[in-house]
């Protein structure tokens, strides 16, 4: 009798466990969850604050460029007509970046990836040299 009380209080308890473990399990996957939303949302927030303000650059460097084809115009008038051209391209590109969300961008991406994966691989290799190169170039600098 000892036994088989011993054994229902020992399932018991294990059942008991059981129980207290799938819950602690269901919290932590709950606030994993949260914590990635959380990590997801901030990043996207980042990346739309570093895609506006790439934007706002693109439209000033549009800017500069037609003012500097203005300069040209007065010598060289035909070219200035291919450089306006150019900065046209500059701030439409601006306006462009400045309205699409950076899911519409990922997803562009992939469909291109999708279609030229040469050129995707290509194009992901040159852009992060760019960024590694512009990362070192804005770090502190060391003083001699």
């Amino acid at each position: 009798m000892d036994t088989t009380r011993e054994r229902e209080r020992t399932s018991t308890a294990a059942g008991e466990s059981s129980q207290d473990f799938a819950q602690t399990a269901d919290e932590i996957t709950s606030a994993a969850r949260e914590a990635a939303g959380q990590a997801v949302e901030e990043t996207r927030d980042f990346a739309e604050q570093k895609k506006d303000a790439g934007a706002d650059n693109m439209a000033r460097l549009g800017e500069a460029v037609h003012g500097a084809a203005d300069e040209l115009g007065r010598e060289l008038p035909q070219a200035a007509g291919f450089i306006h051209s150019a900065a046209d391209t500059l701030q439409g590109a601006a306006s462009s970046l400045r309205e699409r969300s950076i899911e519409d961008m990922v997803d562009g991406f992939r469909d291109f990836a999708r279609r030229q994966p040469a050129a995707a691989f290509a194009g992901s290799v040159l852009a992060g040299f760019a960024l590694a190169r512009f990362l070192k170039s804005s770090g502190p600098r060391q003083r001699s």
